[in-house]
């Protein structure tokens, strides 16, 4: 589906990042897995799946400017070409309302799971609207709805919604996709917070009718999808992948 095309995944080593990094290499694709954390890269190239010369790892933090510009440029001069990028890197947050949510935790979650995104939408647009490509923002069912105690998060999460459309109508004509996904409750580490506050997977399904949390590989699928030819006519959409949560 995706062979000999070259695809980034940003927060690669693990969760969704790392599942979608496996299916894109199983779809034939070549994979830069950008990760901050040089530990859990070192860890995801062990797998018998990534352990291959289709697979590079690059320490990126897409809060940086700098780095993620270096990032790119690295990704380029390691695989000669880019057609495709998974903007996946995000955090969670402590769950509190908003009046006591710590100006530092806004702008932290902010920092990653939106402004994180548009940096890296800027590097890969400036070489996109010159060769077309795709584009996949991992986005939330909290992109979508409220979720209460999840300030911070909410507004990131609708913030990259709001890039995906603006980035689809813009850059359209130059043959660039730009879409988005929208996982509800996914067992991944950032699961963590909200158990941490108390709200447990039992909780967590029942918020949805098909009264269960997803799986990574399930929106890998769906990632790869939306980057593949097989997608050709999709633009500006934010998917939902959220066991119905977010049509109640």
């Amino acid at each position: 589906m995706l062979e000999d095309k070259v695809i980034i995944v940003t927060g690669g080593a693990s969760g969704i990042g790392l599942a979608t990094s496996k299916h894109l290499l199983a779809s034939g694709a070549s994979v830069a897995l950008w990760d901050l954390d040089p530990e859990q890269i070192e860890q995801a190239m062990q797998c018998a799946s990534l352990s291959t010369g289709r697979c590079r790892g690059f320490i990126v933090d897409v809060t940086d400017a700098r780095q993620v510009e270096a990032g790119f440029n690295d990704t380029l001069d390691a695989f000669g070409s880019l057609d495709g990028a998974f903007n996946n890197a995000g955090i969670g947050s402590a769950t509190l309302p908003l009046a006591d949510t710590s100006e530092e935790d806004f702008d932290r979650v902010v920092a990653v799971d939106l402004k994180g995104v548009w940096l890296c939408m800027k590097q890969e647009l400036l070489h996109f609207r010159n060769h077309g490509g795709a584009i996949v923002n991992n986005a939330s069912v909290a992109g979508l709805v409220a979720l209460p105690g999840q300030c911070a998060y909410v507004a990131s999460k609708h913030g990259v919604i709001g890039l995906t459309k603006s980035a689809a109508v813009e850059y359209a004509n130059a043959g660039v996709r730009v879409n988005a996904v929208c996982p509800g409750a996914v067992r991944t580490p950032i699961i963590g917070h909200l158990e941490d506050a108390g709200i447990d997977e039992n909780a967590l399904a029942e918020m949805a009718p098909m009264a269960r949390i997803g799986c990574p590989d399930e929106i890998a699928k769906a990632v790869v999808w939306l980057l593949s030819d097989e997608a050709s006519f999709v633009t500006g959409e934010a998917m939902s992948i959220d066991g119905g949560w977010s049509a109640q």
